[in-house]
């Protein structure tokens, strides 16, 4: 079969490989899509999550499908099922460094028994679709470490993927005045569409005055701060969580769910003076069966979210589809 293998840094190619093998407690899983996660661009520019090892790495993690084959040992499973998978449960480290990756048609996912490995996929939910339930369980955690919910003020700085989950997960919460932050009109106009109350392009003046003119202000020692309770930095840009503590409100809160290149320098006494809350948001928390339940009764409206399905054999220009902020959202690579 063929699979997305990265090979060294800045290597990355489609190559013919063997069929996955089914040990007694895993199953194998037929892909019906993979999506192309900021992290798999980390991964090729660097050769593997921690650099070149000498073998390849198969690449791919935000998968769903259905269950192909089942080994004798598992009990939970049946083959025919439509599933989700965590890519970084149990012994997988699907697509992160670990021996599989599903940008592949099929996978093998092992401790398949073992809770949170998997997860059911209701009929209503199409199998591609499926495939977002990862990205938004990251994006749902980084919600819930927040503390969103009605009444709460807030912001998402950067609509890619996981910004624009961010936005999908405060509607959820019931949030109703969510601001987002991004340079790119395309997905400004996607953050619109999945629920963005309003959207900025540059975080200069005109965009500390937009969140003074909806959120209200708050004095500060004379100071009149920005009444926004809640910054989400989906950005990866260390100038804009920086920027946050110097002009949010006290008791603020500024979650961090992006990976950085460069080191923030945080004005620490105005954290401590402002009591403000900084907290990272890492992988998915319990927020998995969220987001799947989402999918099941949000429907056809975060269709915006995913703007682009291509076959596994034109790999290369998928990768060139989800770098283009101006053009893609979430990008599914489906086998062919």
């Amino acid at each position: 079969m063929k699979q997305v293998q990265v090979f060294h840094c800045d290597d990355v190619r489609v190559v013919e490989t063997g069929e996955p093998e089914c040990g007694p407690a895993d199953v194998i899983v037929e892909v019906a899509a993979c999506g192309i996660c900021g992290s798999d661009f980390g991964y090729i520019h660097m050769g593997g999550p921690a650099g070149p090892t000498g073998r390849p790495m198969p690449l791919g993690h935000e998968f769903a499908g259905r269950i192909l084959r089942a080994g004798e040992g598992v009990r939970t499973w049946r083959v025919g099922q439509a599933v989700a998978v965590n890519p970084l449960s149990a012994a997988n480290l699907i697509g992160n460094g670990g021996p599989e990756g599903a940008f592949a048609p099929r996978v093998r996912v092992r401790a398949a028994d073992v809770p949170g490995t998997m997860f059911a996929l209701p009929a209503t939910v199409p199998l591609e679709r499926g495939a977002v339930a990862e990205p938004l369980a990251v994006a749902f955690h980084a919600v819930s470490l927040g503390l969103a919910g009605p009444g709460t003020r807030a912001v998402v700085l950067g609509a890619g993927p996981i910004g624009l989950g961010c936005v999908i997960g405060l509607k959820r919460a019931g949030v109703s005045d969510t601001v987002v932050l991004d340079r790119s009109g395309h997905r400004r106009e996607i953050a619109h569409q999945l629920g963005a109350a309003a959207t900025f392009a540059e975080m200069n003046e005109s965009f500390w005055q937009g969140l003074a003119e909806r959120h209200g202000t708050v004095p500060f020692y004379g100071m009149p701060l920005v009444g926004t309770d809640l910054f989400i930095d989906c950005s990866g840009a260390a100038p804009l969580p920086e920027a946050v503590v110097q002009r949010a409100a006290p008791a603020a809160r500024l979650v961090l769910v992006a990976v950085y290149k460069q080191s923030a320098a945080f004005d620490l006494t105005l954290v401590m003076a402002k009591e403000l809350e900084i907290r990272g948001a890492f992988s998915y928390g319990d927020s998995f069966p969220d987001a799947i339940d989402c999918l099941a009764t949000t429907g056809d409206a975060i269709e915006p979210y995913v703007s682009h399905r291509v076959s596994l054999s034109r790999f290369d220009a998928a990768l060139a589809l989800a770098r283009d902020p101006e053009v893609a959202a979430k990008v599914l690579v489906v086998p062919n």
